[in-house]
């Protein structure tokens, strides 16, 4: 039998990360593991219309509004895990997997956005990339709007 000890929740703050979170505080608490909530910010290069430079640094204020958030998260956690937040910057998938790697986590939760085929062909899935590439095993969780949709349609 599988044994975790340290379980990775990547959240975006959406209602699907916030689905997935669910999944994976109900998880850490079976198996007694620690949950590592991971936000991502993405370096996104902002420029000016003539010179190129970085107009604005939000980077602070992204990074304040994220703490609050995972504060808020791990709050509502009703399962009393042990719940880390950790924050990091670089391209989503990129980050989540060094940081899985680098912390030797035994399992990623990461919920799925149901996105249209051309979303999809034009940016890409983070999930997707993720569970292609990760080391360790990947539970996704599908978005409760696509869940309803999927209920409704079964009727």
């Amino acid at each position: 039998m599988a044994v975790f000890q340290k379980i990775l929740c990547p959240v975006d703050f959406s209602a699907t990360s916030g689905h997935a979170f669910v999944y994976a505080a109900a998880i850490a608490q079976q198996f007694g593991a620690e949950l590592i909530l991971l936000h991502v910010i993405e370096e996104v290069p902002l420029f000016t219309a003539y010179g190129g430079a970085p107009v604005v640094d939000s980077s602070g204020e992204m990074e304040k509004f994220a703490r609050a958030e995972m504060v808020r998260l791990a709050a509502s956690a009703t399962s009393g895990a042990l719940i880390r937040a950790e924050i990091v910057r670089g391209k989503s998938h990129t980050a989540i997997l060094k940081f899985a790697a680098a912390n030797l986590v035994d399992l990623i939760v990461i919920g799925k956005h149901g996105r249209s085929q051309l979303d999809y062909f034009l940016f890409g899935s983070v999930t997707e990339r993720v569970i292609r590439r990760a080391a360790c095993p990947v539970m996704v969780v599908q978005s409760p709007d696509v869940i309803k949709e999927t209920q409704r349609a079964a009727k």
